[in-house]
């Protein structure tokens, strides 16, 4: 049994029964310190900034967009990864629960999120959701049955937790809505929403590259056990045998299988049209252009930056062997210890893979690696190398060119000689910032 989407009652997750606390739920564990750092796949994280007690995404230069119903005031700043930006004016969503804000001119973000066209929000596409809502509280516990977690005392800690949608729901006054089921067992880092999380970022991975998808609105609730049961607010991966308001309090049977509660946010496609004319985006194709100098900004704090030893292109800030500016240039994140490699054909991050592929009879040593596009204005020059004797090198080979989206591509390299003409080949690959 599913509920039908249009008759539920949804919580705002900035008031609510929690009161004004500000993260993100998970099923596998209640560990307050569970993904409360980057999770290292540039999937989202890196875009968000704190405005009050929650969260927004910067989406152009001058303008973020979060939730309407957390309030705030022109004159409030926004704060991104330490750079503090004051809000001048505010654009309000005539049929959403959106708002985006406008920021002094006097300073721009350094880039922004891309945002969703909607071609990839698929049933059952993967999502990351960030938020600082509750902690998992006590076990809801029902008839002898696990049904889930209490809302938990707030500590406006960022997280971030996986889920996979389920389809989108029309509300009136609040337009489009993705939403997600708590499932049991659900994906890696399953997660629910509560109270604090409004204004959070839901990202989808469309074209090879994470995009704005969402932003928190509500979550299902609330549930009570029996008439005389009081109210309460909860993560619940199965509301069977509970009662939900809705708006008055109706009974959902006890099944077999579980029902799970849902999390909602307001589709950023169903907007686009006004989204794109208050922020003056002309094309969703065209991204933020990203140079060493604003990547930076998106990991470190502006002490951190001004620290060249351990936040500069020749230091490892997470000591994994791997540069920042190789960071930089295979889209890796410098705060996140990783020493991976891409994926052969279809990678869209990690460090050069060398093989030997056969073309037209003739084996020969390839190069293969993900590349920042020209019009990025990433400022890199790429030099994959051949040797025999690992002294001489040469940049001779036939490259292919894969278009992954406007700012990442992936590029195969095959060396000129076969294996037959040199028995012993050795490639590698130059990264330079260009002068």
């Amino acid at each position: 049994m599913r509920l039908q989407r249009w008759m539920v009652m949804m919580v705002w997750l900035a008031l609510g029964w929690a009161g004004r606390c500000a993260a993100i739920i998970f099923l596998a564990t209640g560990d307050a310190q569970h993904n409360t750092t980057t999770p290292g796949d540039n999937s989202g994280w890196q875009y968000e900034g704190k405005f009050h007690e929650f969260l927004g995404v910067p989406i152009a230069p001058f303008f973020f967009i979060t939730a309407q119903h957390i309030g705030g005031s022109v004159g409030d700043v926004f704060d991104f990864h330490g750079d503090h930006f004051t809000t001048i004016a505010v654009h309000n969503s005539p049929s959403t629960d959106l708002r985006i804000w406008e920021v002094d001119h006097a300073m721009a973000f350094p880039t922004y999120a891309a945002l969703s066209s909607g071609a990839a929000e698929r049933v059952g596409a993967t999502v990351t959701v960030c938020g600082r809502g509750t902690q998992r509280g006590a076990e809801v516990v029902v008839g002898g049955e696990a049904k889930g977690w209490l809302w938990g005392p707030g500590d406006q800690v960022e997280r971030w937790g996986r889920n996979t949608l389920v389809n989108t729901v029309s509300v009136t006054g609040l337009g489009e809505l993705l939403y997600c089921e708590f499932n049991h067992p659900g994906v890696a880092d399953e997660c629910h929403l509560s109270v604090g999380d409004s204004g959070g970022g839901m990202f989808v991975l469309e074209d090879g590259l994470w995009r704005l998808a969402g932003i928190h609105y509500g979550v299902d609730g609330p549930f009570r056990d029996g008439a005389s049961g009081s109210p309460f607010m909860a993560a619940l991966y199965d509301i069977g045998g509970l009662e939900v308001q809705n708006p008055g309090w109706m009974l959902i049977p006890e099944q077999t299988d579980n029902i799970p509660s849902s999390f909602y946010s307001s589709r950023i496609a169903a907007s686009l049209a006004w989204i794109m004319t208050i922020a003056g985006i002309a094309d969703l194709s065209v991204l933020a252009p990203e140079s060493y100098a604003a990547w930076q900004r998106l990991y470190f704090t502006p002490e951190q930056i001004a620290a060249p030893a351990s936040c500069g292109p020749a230091a490892d800030f997470d000591r994994d062997g791997i540069s920042n500016l190789l960071e930089f240039a295979f889209n890796l994140d410098p705060t996140f210890n990783e020493a991976v490699s891409m994926q052969a054909d279809t990678g869209l991050r990690g460090l050069p893979i060398g093989y030997v592929e056969t073309t037209d009879g003739n084996a020969r040593l390839t190069l293969e690696y993900v590349r920042r596009t020209s019009a990025s204005a990433a400022g890199l020059i790429y030099t994959p190398q051949f040797s025999s004797n690992l002294i001489d090198w040469h940049s001779l080979g036939t490259a292919t060119v894969t278009p992954i989206n406007p700012r990442w591509e992936r590029v195969k390299v095959a060396d000129l000689l076969t294996t037959s003409e040199a028995p012993i080949r050795f490639a590698r690959l130059s990264v330079a910032l260009a002068e």
